[in-house]
């Protein structure tokens, strides 16, 4: 047996036998081999369709306009919300004024409900007797005053007179001899004024029922025009 004179030509030559030998026990089995071919266990890149994103890209677009439409709407709401008019009531305010009249809170001077009220209950405390006039015109259009008595009631009395408003309904309270109770008389006069009385009379403490009911009814404790 005789050496191959150029040794490396002959290992050049297996090789190609042996890369040859390869494909064709790759191909005995039916299974395809060779370049670009995914060998078996092996599997693809995700192809994601097309239609896909566009769907995604159409649901992106129609939620970025409804949050604009909807921060549009409540930038409108509130900008509206800024420039409502104020609502002005034709009575009185909770100091007693009527509705366009500038008016002044002034301590009592001689209202004849205060007078009244201490002539009834002269053993009681005045804890506020006020007035409040039409500054313009210095008409009272409301007198407050209230009291505390010996034994611990606490009585409130109100002369109103609002022009132009209409007749106010009278209102009596159903009293009991004892305490606890809460008095509640209003007594109309002409339209739009009116004297109310309200009291707090505590636990077995006697009712003053006849001086509360005076105190509302007295005409004297009217407003005068």
């Amino acid at each position: 047996m005789s050496r191959h004179p150029y040794p490396g030509h002959r290992r050049d030559d297996w090789s190609e036998q042996a890369w040859a030998d390869e494909i064709a026990i790759g191909a005995d089995d039916g299974t395809p081999s060779g370049p670009g071919v995914l060998a078996p266990g092996s599997s693809r890149p995700t192809v994601v369709p097309g239609w896909l994103v566009a769907a995604a890209v159409l649901l992106a677009c129609s939620a970025l306009v409804a949050a604009a439409l909807w921060w549009q709407h409540r930038t409108r709401v509130v900008e509206v919300t800024h420039r409502v008019v104020p609502y002005f009531p034709a009575g009185p305010d909770a100091m007693g004024c009527p509705s366009g009249v500038r008016c002044q809170v002034l301590p009592d001077a001689g209202q004849p409900l205060a007078a009244l009220a201490r002539r009834l209950f002269p053993d009681a405390t005045v804890l506020s007797s006020v007035a409040v006039t039409d500054a313009g015109t210095g008409r009272t259009v409301q007198a407050t005053i209230v009291l505390r008595t010996v034994s611990g009631s606490e009585l409130t009395a109100v002369a109103q007179c609002v022009p132009g408003a209409g007749p106010i309904p009278a209102r009596a309270a159903s009293l009991p001899a004892l305490g606890p109770a809460q008095a509640d008389f209003i007594v109309p006069g002409r339209p739009g004024c009116s004297v109310a009385v309200a009291a707090q009379i505590p636990r077995s403490v006697p009712v003053p029922v006849e001086q509360l009911r005076r105190l509302a009814a007295d005409p004297d404790a009217q407003l005068r025009s």
